[in-house]
């Protein structure tokens, strides 16, 4: 059996309103334990990690010289904290590392499925795993699909490799192959108080972009932010979420739907998924009298009378197709059909 190490890397999230507490929650249930590499700052940050059990935290300072240099400055506290953890147990041929950043969360409903992935491309040669995005939007049912938005990045990976953070600490490079799941990885980064929110995106520009064109990038950001495309995506949120969700004014628990038709065949469906639908009843291929109805494949009539698209998959290039349990989702999300 695989062993999973967690690794992150944060600075002054507390005042800016990071779900970071929710992130190391979401890692600790998955991994034996997580290194931090924390960031010299004045907030509640360091106070509240070193709370934690199972968290080896590392203190850092950020060289204000490797600032605007393309986020360069992330990919080198992520790995002081891969590097602690190598130091530990790199040498272990089982131990594989996970890495999140303070606003991603892996929903423990999932947690079985990132793991079976690890077994899966291990058993295949594998030393790389790809998680799919959901970019939430401003609030926690809708999220960003246009081609700005990356829709896999790698987080776990085999250890004993060559395999480091790049970049702004999105990616990675030093894997020899890869292998894609259907895990979702929940990105929390915009949603929250509209202040921190420009806070937060102020900081991030500062550190990737030089000074002396900060203007030119800001103005250019928040001209793409106003463009965002959005897909509603009724997802039931890890119980863990719930304080946060409400204080930031959303709905934790939504409302159970009436009767729905779905015109599909039920058997490319997890049972889990179907248990899921939050509705009072499931009518399969047939349409009932005031009932809502949708179509895992759309017909062209069907797409022009009643709005159905052909497709729900994001928008980049690089997005392949989703699962047929998160097409489901998403269409019946589109009637405003929750999970619960």
């Amino acid at each position: 059996m695989t062993k999973l190490y967690g690794f992150t890397f944060m600075r002054g999230v507390d005042k800016l309103d990071y779900p970071y507490l929710e992130m190391l929650e979401s890692m600790s249930g998955l991994t034996e334990k997580i290194y931090l590499a924390l960031g010299d700052s004045d907030d509640q940050t360091g106070a509240n990690v070193r709370k934690l059990p199972n968290v080896d935290v590392i203190d850092t300072t950020w060289e204000d010289k490797y600032s605007g240099d393309g986020g360069s400055i992330f990919s080198r506290q992520a790995n002081i904290s891969l590097d602690k953890l190598r130091a530990e147990h790199g040498q272990e041929d089982d131990a594989w590392a996970l890495f999140l950043h303070c606003d991603e969360i892996i929903h423990p409903d999932q947690y079985q499925e990132l793991r079976d992935k690890i077994e899966e491309a291990v058993a295949n040669g594998h030393d790389a795993v790809r998680v799919r995005f959901i970019h939430f939007w401003k609030d926690h049912y809708h999220m960003a699909v246009n081609k700005r938005w990356q829709p896999m990045e790698i987080r776990a990976f085999k250890l004993n490799s060559n395999i480091v953070c790049h970049g702004d600490a999105q990616g990675f490079t030093g894997f020899n192959s890869q292998i894609d799941s259907d895990v979702l990885l929940l990105h929390y980064g915009h949603v929250r108080p509209a202040e921190q929110h420009k806070a937060k995106q102020e900081e991030i520009m500062r550190r990737i972009r030089p000074a002396e064109k900060f203007d030119k990038y800001w103005k250019r950001e928040k001209k793409a932010f106003a463009k965002t495309k959005l897909a509603p995506v009724l997802l039931k949120h890890p119980e863990f979420m719930r304080a946060r969700i409400e204080r930031l004014g959303d709905k934790f628990d939504l409302p159970e739907s009436g009767k729905i038709c779905i015109f599909g065949n039920r058997l490319d469906f997890q049972k889990e998924t179907l248990e899921k639908i939050n509705a009072r009843e499931i009518i399969w291929n047939k349409k009932v009298p005031g009932a809502l109805f949708m179509h895992m494949e759309p017909s062209i009539i069907d797409r022009l009378l009643y709005n159905e698209p052909k497709s729900v998959n994001m928008d980049s290039h690089l997005a392949t197709d989703w699962s047929k349990d998160m097409q489901l989702l998403l269409r019946l999300s589109r009637l405003g059909v929750s999970q619960k």
